[in-house]
């Protein structure tokens, strides 16, 4: 099976980069710090908000971010 891409989006105005990772609705979330883990209805992690990043800091990782995330995170 084919792995879908990671979806990496940065809004300036506020400050929070997102990645979603697979599609699904979030049924529950959970807090640490500035990150937020959207959890779906098996327990999988659908999306990662982390507020508060800074956008100059964005630009140059967003191939690592994608590059990683499709080596180590786990795709249904």
């Amino acid at each position: 099976m084919k792995k879908a891409p990671v979806k990496i989006s940065y809004d300036k105005e506020s400050e929070v980069l997102s990645l979603v990772l697979k599609k699904g609705r979030s049924v529950d979330s959970m807090l640490q710090g500035n990150t937020v883990l959207d959890i779906d209805k098996n327990g999988e992690v659908v999306r990662i908000d982390i507020y508060e990043y800074d956008f100059e800091a964005f630009r140059p990782m967003q191939k690592k971010l994608s590059s990683f995330a499709h080596r180590h995170l786990q795709f249904v």
